[in-house]
């Protein structure tokens, strides 16, 4: 079903484009500026740097950690999207096996301390202009996981549902979440993953971020069951019509990455023909 919806949303943007006579492959440049081009990712490490302290994480690379101060703690890839690649050590025993087999590989892992909050929320906003602080789009989804305290929420856990809350926010209270999302970046396009103890801790900005989502950025609000596919299809459309006007609203003069292409050979790097091509980009 996801896969279905994502090539929706595909074939509706680059239709939008077309209507609008905008290139649909300029769409990788959209957050190329949080793009870290010495290592061919958007690396959740880098984008620690524009998280307020109040909302950031205890996250450090997983060699620097010999024993972490408290369990449970995630062992996360530095690139990766949809939890893909995620693991949980909830003891000392866990974490040196989980450890000793990661390092054995050829992805950077971070070790990020577990978030304090009873529930699980994703912010998805759009914009047509970052220039503007009203989105053309914004979502508030939560993830509610029937089995674990502390889960790995994502697409392919079973135990996992995303119920769309939005309407549980006045337009004030919507406006409240926009300016507190700001205060991290302004995002063409983005999924905020936090955790709070409750819609007012969440509105008081007493939350902590998990992750922010810049590449691909899924509207997870779209996996609620209570939606019916005429819903899905003309959220969709807005999406589409959103990120279309985003893509032409990119300045000119930004520095261009090489985003889709190096995206794709990190997650290929084993190859030797991808080394010699990681050298060029």
């Amino acid at each position: 079903m996801n896969g279905i919806l994502q090539q929706l949303i595909v074939a509706c943007y680059i239709l939008c484009c077309i209507a609008i006579r905008t290139g649909p492959w300029r769409y990788f440049q959209i957050n190329a500026r949080f793009f870290s081009g010495d290592k061919g990712i958007f690396s959740k490490l880098s984008l620690d740097d524009i998280i307020p302290d109040k909302w950031r994480l205890q996250q450090r690379r997983l060699e620097e950690v010999a024993t972490p101060p408290s369990f449970p703690v995630f062992l996360k890839p530095e690139w990766g999207q949809n939890a893909g690649g995620i693991e949980r050590a909830d003891n000392l025993a866990d974490y040196e096996a989980i450890k000793k087999r990661l390092l054995k590989g050829d992805k950077a892992y971070l070790v990020q301390q577990r978030a304090p909050g009873k529930r699980e929320f994703e912010i998805y906003t759009a914009f047509n202009d970052t220039k503007t602080n009203t989105p053309n789009i914004i979502t508030i989804t939560e993830a509610i996981n029937s089995r674990d305290d502390f889960p790995i929420n994502s697409i392919y856990n079973e135990h996992t549902n995303y119920v769309e809350i939005t309407h549980l926010f006045s337009e004030e209270e919507l406006k409240t979440l926009v300016s507190l999302k700001q205060q991290i970046a302004r995002l063409a396009q983005s999924r905020l993953s936090v955790r709070a103890d409750s819609l007012e801790d969440l509105l008081a900005g007493n939350f902590h971020v998990i992750e922010i989502n810049l590449f691909t950025p899924f509207p997870i609000n779209l996996l609620d069951e209570s939606y019916t596919w005429r819903k899905k299809l003309r959220f969709i459309l807005r999406v589409g019509q959103s990120l279309a006007r985003a893509t032409q609203a990119i300045d000119s003069k930004q520095k261009t990455f090489a985003v889709y292409t190096r995206m794709k050979l990190y997650s290929n790097q084993r190859s030797p023909l991808v080394a010699v091509l990681r050298s060029f980009l």
